[in-house]
């Protein structure tokens, strides 16, 4: 009996910890990388419109949409990560969340820090790595394509690739 129980009680925090990832990173990001979409490549398209358009922007474009995709990809590479070694750490965003929107008292024991797993160090190394990129590409394309394609073209490759990558959870049941 208690392996029933304990293999229950697994499957209900993964269940929790996608739900997580469903309603609250994952819904917010379709309309992000839409909009990303929409308005970087509404300032390439101006700069069409302008006849300004050159070789070097549709690439830069290119660069730009891809290093966000590639951020995007590495970002849900580890969240399938944690939910499939910690995700008693998303299912306890959940709940925390769930008890928010239902008034109801959190514990006060419920340990607040964020998940344990090998190699955390490296993975806030590379967030700001990541950041720090996402920065110096900016600001290296933002006099080179114009400004809406250079800040919003990373985003939407950033949003676009988590949607793409963790698309089975909206397939699944």
């Amino acid at each position: 009996m208690p392996k029933i129980v304990t293999a229950r009680h697994r499957e209900d925090v993964r269940e929790r910890a996608r739900l997580y990832l469903k309603s609250r990173v994952m819904m917010p990001t379709i309309p992000l990388g839409m909009v990303g979409l929409l308005a970087g490549y509404g300032g390439v398209a101006w700069m069409w419109v302008q006849d300004e358009l050159t070789p070097d922007v549709l690439m830069g474009s290119t660069v730009l949409f891809f290093w966000g995709a590639v951020w995007g990809w590495g970002h849900a590479r580890y969240e399938r990560y944690l939910v499939a070694t910690c995700p008693e750490h998303l299912a306890r965003k959940q709940k925390i969340l769930e008890s928010a929107k239902d008034y109801k008292k959190t514990r006060r024991d419920a340990p607040s820090a964020g998940p344990t797993h090998p190699g955390r160090r490296f993975v806030l190394a590379m967030y700001v790595v990541g950041i720090l990129a996402q920065f110096g590409i900016t600001g290296y394309y933002l006099g080179k394509i114009g400004a809406y394609a250079a800040i919003f073209l990373p985003w939407a490759g950033y949003f676009n690739a988590k949607v793409i990558f963790w698309r089975e959870l909206f397939t699944r049941a």
